[in-house]
């Protein structure tokens, strides 16, 4: 199936309630456990010397069981939309785990612009992650060109996207699917973002083409694609 790309932010209020009102919590809850595996794996742990920041944060979701995964650290989420921050401070303000979240703060910029070097960060990023923006980003360039700015010698990246499916019937079997759990604005928005997802291949090559071979690659199930690893 062509990739069809899709607009690169969520900036219409009916998109960002729909997708906070949505219940991800079982993908995200997963999410933090590849994470803390892989760390556990390589030996990595995280305290108050550190900093975390989740690219394409949305209305918070994954930024706030980051932070309460890892209280000593530094949370931060960044998102270009506005209406998405507006609703990662409300639901922050909101939460029952309010006092576990101190270590938590949001920043609304395009993050193609947004420099690791500016207010932004005091310390170098330990563990820069993404949830579902990959997709979001017309070009591939732009996406990696930003996790190189963003990270040192000593940041692991972490990102987890859709995967594109093979052909338009199996994308309209997975639109189906959805739309027995979620409202039409999410359903439509979920087709739009399977056309708009990469490929293994098309990551794969690219990390190859592109002098990232210290990135990896892999295919979790059948939906998804991870990337991880050091740039």
């Amino acid at each position: 199936m062509e990739r069809i790309p899709e607009p690169e932010l969520m900036k219409k209020k009916e998109q960002v309630i729909s997708y906070d009102k949505a219940d991800f919590l079982e993908g995200e809850l997963n999410l933090i456990n590849q994470i803390s595996h892989y760390l556990l794996r390589e030996n990595i742990s995280l305290n108050e010397k550190d900093l975390i920041v989740d690219l394409g944060c949305g209305p918070g979701n994954i930024s706030e069981k980051l932070a309460i995964k890892w209280p000593n650290t530094e949370v931060i989420g960044i998102d270009g939309s506005k209406e998405m921050i507006l609703r990662a401070e409300y639901n922050k303000e909101i939460s029952m785990n309010q006092r576990k979240l101190k270590n938590l703060r949001y920043i609304c910029s395009d993050i193609k612009d947004i420099k690791s070097t500016n207010f932004l960060l005091k310390k170098e990023i330990s563990l820069l992650v993404s949830n579902s923006l990959i997709h979001h980003i017309t070009r591939l360039e732009d996406f990696f060109n930003t996790i190189r700015r963003f990270s040192s010698n000593i940041t692991v990246n972490f990102h987890k996207d859709l995967k594109r499916p093979l052909d338009e019937k199996s994308a309209l079997e997975l639109k189906t699917q959805c739309s027995d759990k979620y409202d039409e604005i999410l359903t439509n928005d979920y087709y739009a973002s399977l056309r708009a997802s990469y490929t293994f291949k098309e990551l794969k090559n690219f990390i190859l083409e592109n002098d990232l071979s210290s990135l990896e690659v892999f295919e979790d199930g059948d939906k998804y694609l991870i990337v991880y690893g050091n740039v």
